[in-house]
Order: structure tokens, then C-alpha cells, then sequence
């Protein structure tokens, strides 16, 4: 049971009936993000998208273009450290890093927090909380991984889709900017919307 004034990790927006969201880890690479953004601004869909402090730095005007696709940028730490093996302090610093790059290179305070790996525990939490970052998680992994067929894929997801979802996809895999438009397809097939980011903030 949740304590009162506790914050908790979210996997799946709650009371959201038949609609979906989308969410992108970006790890080094920039090479396949602009086919991404190219896809979603055609089918008018607004997503998350979580970098380190790190590539804001090296990739500062595809992070702008990212926001001014209307889009959100999460926070996932200044270096993609894993958190559950540093003292609270450096994780601290790890998220207040991450949050003052956004606002001197971008003039944007991000609202989600993505701990590296998807490892946290409570006290990465409430310190994100404490930085006024909720912490997301996700509830359905879109595997792209070479070796999986498409059909698989999306037959797999068939299998997890679920009221409030959050999809996790990863920008590195060439293979994700392909089937994005089939996985677009098949969603709204079956009888989802796909949510915004101001969807999931409302539950702060």
C-alpha cells in the first residue's frame, strides 16, 4: 500500500481507458532519431523521449529539435550511471546536473525522470521527486532486436497491450524507425489512441 506522500515509479498510466503511450530511450547514437520524429510528426503523435546529460551536450540542436517537435525530454541522469551503486549525493548530483543542462542549453525543465537501466529503489525515487521529476518506467519493452521477425514483434505486443500502457522503445535499433509505422498501424487497429506526455504528468 502506498505510504501517504510517498512518490512511486510509474509503469502504466492508471484510469486510461484504451490509450497508450510512447516513450524512447536515447542511448549514443543520433543517427536514426530524425526517421523517428519524422514518423511520429506524421502521425501526429507526441512521445518521451529520456537522454543522458552527456549526449545533451554532444547532440544540443537534436535535443532542440526533439522539443520543437513537441515532444518532452526525461531525465535520465547526467552520465546513464547505474544509481543503485552510488551514495545518495551522487545521485543527486547525477539529476540536478541533467536538469540545469536543460535549462541553460534549452531553456526546458524536463518532468520525467528515467533511472539508467530501469534500476532504481525507493530513495532514487524520492529524490527525483525532490527535483520535481516523476519517475516513469514502462510496462511493455518493444524488443528490436535483429533476429525477431516483425510479425513477431507485433505479435508479441498483441499479447502485452493493455489499458494505460507505456511502450519503451530504443532510438539505437535501425529496425525501430521500420516497424514504427506498422506498430503505429496495428495499435489503432486493435482499437487505442496513443496519450500524450501531459497525460501522464496529470497524475503528479
Amino acid at each position: 500500500m502506498k505510504e501517504p506522500n510517498r512518490p512511486e515509479a510509474i509503469y502504466q498510466v492508471e484510469g486510461s481507458e484504451a490509450s497508450v503511450f510512447f516513450t524512447f530511450n536515447v542511448l549514443w547514437e543520433k543517427e536514426h532519431l530524425c526517421y523517428i520524429l519524422d514518423i511520429l510528426d506524421e502521425h501526429d503523435i507526441r512521445a518521451i523521449f529520456f537522454i543522458t546529460g552527456e549526449w545533451l551536450e554532444r547532440n544540443p540542436l537534436e535535443a532542440k529539435k526533439i522539443i520543437e517537435n513537441g515532444h518532452e525530454l526525461g531525465n535520465s541522469t547526467y552520465s546513464g550511471a547505474r544509481l543503485l551503486t552510488m551514495p545518495e549525493e551522487e545521485i543527486v548530483a547525477e539529476i540536478k546536473k541533467f536538469n540545469g543542462l536543460c535549462r541553460e542549453l534549452l531553456g526546458f525543465y524536463p518532468l520525467f525522470f528515467r533511472p539508467p537501466f530501469g534500476e532504481y529503489n525507493a530513495g532514487t525515487v524520492r529524490i527525483a521527486a525532490e527535483q520535481d521529476c516523476v519517475t516513469l518506467l514502462w510496462s511493455i519493452n518493444v524488443l528490436m532486436l535483429s533476429n525477431i521477425e516483425k510479425e513477431l514483434i507485433i505479435s508479441r505486443l498483441e499479447e502485452r497491450l493493455h489499458n494505460g500502457a507505456i511502450l519503451l522503445f530504443h532510438t539505437v535499433h535501425p529496425g525501430t524507425a521500420e516497424i514504427l509505422p506498422d506498430i503505429i498501424e496495428f495499435i489503432k487497429w486493435k482499437g487505442y489512441s496513443i496519450g500524450t506526455p501531459e497525460e501522464i504528468s496529470e497524475l503528479r
